[in-house]
């Protein structure tokens, strides 16, 4: 009758989720009422306890909101989403996969799905439209690249998976192992869901002949290249710290944290501007970090501790046990439901990783590869999304309605996703 209960329970937040109920609320009062109901209120107490002294998490996640604060306060998230629009106008055929991709690339280096598209869309939207795309397909193929963040060390899962991984395998499993191991699945994602979105396109005769109304208007910002590499540095740092370590010790030593501080002091010092305001900028992306991201762990947390005092989870595994498919499949289509009709899959694949991802090893799977797929699968769902705050974004930026978006990424995101399964699992 318990695990009955707690099924329960998961049903009501779920549907409390999509309701728009605020999301750490609903987990964190879910996680407590299954312990309660368990007689064990102290699994949620030592999960909320976990949560919020998970250091490797602290690090990776909030030094990366507070480089995205300082590169925002610069200017130089602008010059690089500038740098990199202006070749599309020498490639006007390919314009929509182009920019799918070129905000992929951006994400990497501001992994804010919303923040990016903000900065990118911003450039390439009237850009696209200008050169003749329709609104809405100008405005879905920067949505379509909006989880570029997949390949940064600043996206909360990697590290989040990175740690599930450390304690599985026993041994100390670094983010940039884990971003590895996906990045080949990862862009090749990207690359079919942009290059079927521009099929889309053709199919639906929007990828050209579309008069703007401001189409007599030319770009007048000015990039400088020094200020448009800034923001990709610590990324790069990290790369080639992991790719070449015993050439580069200095570097491989280095971590997340590290390059995101030397990140954001090598843009202030290049923008000339004010360090004090630099400083409480940087300090005000932490505690943003913290409260919205951590957040989700945190909640998360006592959610999964309330379901294994349920008996929920055991069950759920044993369950699983009897077929690595149906493992896998709950990886992928889990945290894409959740993803879809919620608007933002963090929530459900910090749950699913924490819960069952555990466990891959006695499901045949490799613990890493069920991690990066959840997030795969997280990340995609919310590009198709018509509640999501990114499409909310491209929506605005380019005039339309956000399911006009939705329905010419649907196709393109759904082969991507089980392009996704077969690179990391296959069938």
């Amino acid at each position: 009758m318990l695990t009955y209960f707690g099924l329960l329970i998961i049903i009501l937040t779920i549907v409390a989720m999509i309701k728009k109920i605020e999301s750490r609320l609903v987990l964190i009062a879910a996680g407590f009422i299954m312990a309660v109901a368990a007689l064990a209120p102290m699994a949620a107490f030592n999960g909320l306890t976990k949560g919020m002294t998970e250091s490797n998490l602290i690090c990776n996640i909030c030094s990366v909101m507070a480089f995205a604060f300082v590169m925002k306060y610069t200017g130089c998230d602008l010059h690089l989403s500038n740098a990199v629009a202006k070749p599309l106008r020498k490639v006007s055929f390919i314009l929509v996969p182009g920019a799918t991709f070129v905000t992929f690339f951006v994400n990497i280096s501001l992994p804010s799905a919303a923040g990016v598209a903000a900065a990118v869309g911003s450039v390439i939207i009237p850009l696209l439209m200008r050169m003749g795309v329709h609104p809405a397909m100008a405005g879905a193929a920067v949505l379509m690249g909006t989880y570029g963040s997949i390949l940064s060390p600043g996206l909360p899962h990697n590290p989040f998976v990175a740690e599930i991984a450390t304690r599985v395998l026993q041994r100390d499993v670094p983010v940039m192992e884990v971003i590895t191991r996906h990045s080949m699945a990862s862009s090749t994602t990207v690359i079919v869901s942009g290059l079927l979105l521009w099929g889309v396109s053709i199919f639906l005769k929007e990828g050209k002949g579309y008069t703007s109304p401001t189409a007599a208007q030319e770009e007048n910002f000015k990039v400088n290249p020094f200020y448009a590499v800034i923001p990709i540095v610590p990324v790069a740092m990290l790369i080639t710290g992991a790719l070449f370590p015993e050439q580069l010790p200095a570097l491989a030593a280095l971590r997340v944290e590290h390059t995101m501080l030397f990140g954001a002091a090598l843009g202030l010092v290049a923008t000339r501007k004010n360090p004090m305001d630099g400083s409480r900028q940087f300090f005000a992306g932490l505690g943003k970090g913290y409260a919205d991201i951590m957040g989700i762990v945190i909640a998360a947390a006592v959610f999964v501790a309330g379901m294994k005092a349920t008996g929920v989870v055991d069950a759920g595994i044993n369950l699983m046990k009897t077929s690595e498919d149906a493992a896998t499949l709950a990886a992928l289509l889990g945290p894409w439901a959740m993803a879809v009709v919620c608007g933002s899959g963090n929530a459900a694949t910090i749950a699913f990783n924490e819960a069952v991802t555990v466990s891959a090893p006695a499901f045949g799977v490799d613990v890493i590869d069920m991690g990066a797929l959840a997030t795969l699968a997280g990340c995609i769902g919310r590009c198709m999304s018509p509640i999501a705050g990114v499409t909310f974004v491209c929506a605005g930026l380019c005039g339309a309605n956000p399911m006009e978006l939705v329905k010419r990424t649907c196709l393109p995101c759904l082969v991507g996703l089980v392009v996704g399964y077969a690179m990391l699992i296959g069938f």
